[in-house]
């Protein structure tokens, strides 16, 4: 069973220039913070050999110690950013979700770049669902301050 959420954001900047600052590793660290119980990005490292392209890995540290697999599942620039983890949650999330699949969409738009950042989360059990929706409007939050943060810095 699955459980998902999903924002986006326009930001007044070319779509390349978007989408290229939002994909970088830097930008992770310094703007997906924690919000209350979710966690930030601490460091995101490509594994050896690795830079950022479908299939390649990264190592994913966030500020409650969890150390998240990431596979891209899609990197098509500058429109798409897909990747899954399925390993390395700690803390109470970790009983509840197996896995996540997070998707950033760029599309060029009136005024700027839109992103649309979904997220879907693989649930451990249907048991655990009815303790995982009250957390996502959380999640949605967190997704907001993120794109929030990358609108601000890219406005400069």
């Amino acid at each position: 069973m699955n459980i998902s959420t999903s924002t986006s954001i326009v930001i007044p900047k070319p779509l390349e220039e978007v989408f290229d600052f939002s994909c970088k590793n830097e930008t992770y660290k310094r703007n997906l913070r924690p919000l209350g119980p979710v966690a930030g990005v601490q460091t995101a490292e490509f594994f050896e050999g690795h830079s950022l392209a479908e299939g390649s890995k990264r190592r994913i540290t966030l500020t409650d110690g969890s150390v998240l697999e990431e596979v891209i599942l899609d990197y098509t620039p500058p429109t798409k950013h897909r990747y899954r983890w399925s390993k390395g949650l700690k803390g109470p999330f970790a009983f509840l979700v197996r896995s996540g699949t997070g998707c950033w969409d760029f599309t060029e738009v009136d005024g700027g770049t839109r992103i649309d950042w979904g997220y879907d989360f693989e649930l451990k059990s249907p048991l655990a669902y009815p303790l995982a929706l009250p957390i996502m409007p959380l999640f949605k939050a967190w997704l907001n301050q993120s794109l929030e943060a990358i609108r601000a810095e890219l406005a400069g």
